[in-house]
């Protein structure tokens, strides 16, 4: 599951975006989400999470979710 946030605050860090996007999240489901979705002009460091470039993620939105790997 995923929740979407938005945030156009050009003053604001995008690292700071997506860490807030990640504490919504956690305030939300009560997990630790490990994978953000953003637009590929909008790729940011964050520790412990892996942050996906897509090109359908519009500018200024993160999808922020689990992901759990397919087993082999």
């Amino acid at each position: 599951m995923y929740l979407g946030w938005f945030d156009d605050n050009p003053k604001k860090a995008l690292h700071l975006k997506i860490s807030e996007a990640i504490e919504a999240y956690e305030d939300r489901f009560g997990d630790h989400p490990n994978i953000v979705l953003v637009n590929e002009a909008e790729v940011a460091q964050v520790d412990g999470i892996e942050i996906q470039p897509k090109p359908f993620v519009r500018r200024n939105y993160f999808w922020v979710g689990r992901h759990e790997p397919t087993p082999a």
